[in-house]
């Protein structure tokens, strides 16, 4: 984990000079969609409320998809992974649950949806901190940890990943599983 935080600083400096990793968040910054309380650091979410967390910020097609072909594996957020969840008193978490929600529903092979995701993280960190710097920092990061070629257990499509013991089911088996309505 200190690796990954260390070469993080290391890619903010070289891309950005120094003063990206120190940004300051500007005073009035706010986020502009209102905040609920999100399930912990580390907590299994079931389904009716990763529906619920969906409704509220408004990621419907993320939900759709979800409520489709659940993905296999229970969905659980380590935040900004590898990076900090709370930045001089701005929390980067709910950036961070809502990225890691994303990246555990996708499937392989979405590299548009996934450059999409990285990127709504990056604009929903610059909101809340005022600044982007940061932001790009994180952005730059995602785009090189977080692809499921280097198969982490953070890489894009996490969630769909087969459950070790058992087979993996083709999506077109999977979609009639009773999610809640």
């Amino acid at each position: 984990m200190r690796r990954i935080l260390f070469l993080w600083l290391v890619v903010g400096v070289f891309f950005f000079g120094p003063r990206a990793v120190l940004a300051e968040p500007v005073t009035g910054a706010t986020d502009r969609r209102p905040q609920m309380v999100l399930p912990a650091l580390g907590e299994e979410v079931p389904l009716t409320r990763i529906k619920e967390i969906c409704a509220y910020y408004g990621l419907n097609e993320l939900w759709r998809k979800i409520e489709r072909d659940p993905p296999v594996r229970p969905f659980k957020s380590d935040g900004c992974t590898g990076w900090f969840d709370d930045w001089r008193g701005v929390s980067l978490y709910p950036s961070g649950f809502l990225h890691d929600l994303k990246y555990w529903a996708g499937y392989p092979g979405e590299d548009v949806e996934r450059l999409v995701a990285d990127a709504e993280l990056m604009i929903d960190v610059a909101r809340l901190l005022g600044s982007t710097a940061m932001a790009e920092t994180m952005f730059h990061g995602v785009r090189m940890g977080g692809s499921e070629k280097l198969n982490a257990s953070f890489s894009w499509g996490f969630g769909r990943k087969p459950v070790e013991g058992s087979v993996a089911k083709p999506a077109a088996m999977v979609s009639g599983h009773g999610v809640p309505q």
